[in-house]
């Protein structure tokens, strides 16, 4: 895998042995930045704001928010070979000043603003199978009610959620969350949400 733009552009990102991870693909991850920095106007490149990366895997998402100018970026994932990877990754491209990783369950995470400033770029990678179950008793809408109460985020913030294209998510989510777009590759599928709030 590589970083395909921003500051870091070309540098290789490295993934654990195995599938449990699920790196997104390039073509997959260029198509969701390139949404994120229209719906931001700033095509290409991201805002200096906080993102945090759940179910990170290696860091990808956040990592590429990084490089294309997010402050930072704090990575949540249980799988210690995640987070092995993860720090290695974060060593190599020197940018460990702008990442938190936090080794834990997301549902027991506690989470604090970096700078004192909210998210502004939720990344929610769930493993596919947990969006299968999108009722209010199902793994990623009791993750997302938890979040709700303990995940500290902006009024305008932007959720993205990626799982498989044949699941078709809820249109309101715990925290505020409404569903504003939802884009298809092949078997990924990325459902949008922004805060209905505003």
């Amino acid at each position: 895998m590589r970083i395909i733009a921003g500051s870091l552009r070309g540098r290789k990102i490295e993934a654990p042995v195995g599938l449990d991870t699920r790196p997104i693909l390039d073509r997959v991850k260029a198509a969701l930045f390139d949404w994120l920095g229209s719906r931001l106007a700033l095509p290409g490149s991201l805002p200096e704001v906080n993102v945090c990366d759940l179910f990170c895997g290696p860091g990808t998402h956040g990592i590429e928010a990084i490089s294309r100018g997010a402050f930072h970026c704090t990575f949540v994932d249980r799988n210690a070979a995640a987070a092995k990877c993860l720090r290695k990754n974060v060593e190599a491209l020197g940018i460990e000043s702008s990442a938190t990783i936090i080794q834990q369950p997301i549902e027991t995470t506690h989470f604090a603003a970096p700078n004192g400033e909210p998210y502004a770029i939720i990344f929610f990678d769930p493993p596919f199978e947990q969006s299968t179950n999108t009722t209010p008793n199902g793994p990623a809408i009791r993750i997302l009610d938890r979040l709700a109460t303990s995940l500290p985020v902006a009024d305008d913030a932007i959720l993205t959620w990626r799982h498989d294209d044949h699941d078709t998510l809820p249109t309101e989510l715990p925290g505020g969350w409404s569903q504003i777009d939802r884009r298809v590759w092949r078997r990924n599928a990325i459902t949008f949400y922004g805060r209905a709030a505003t």
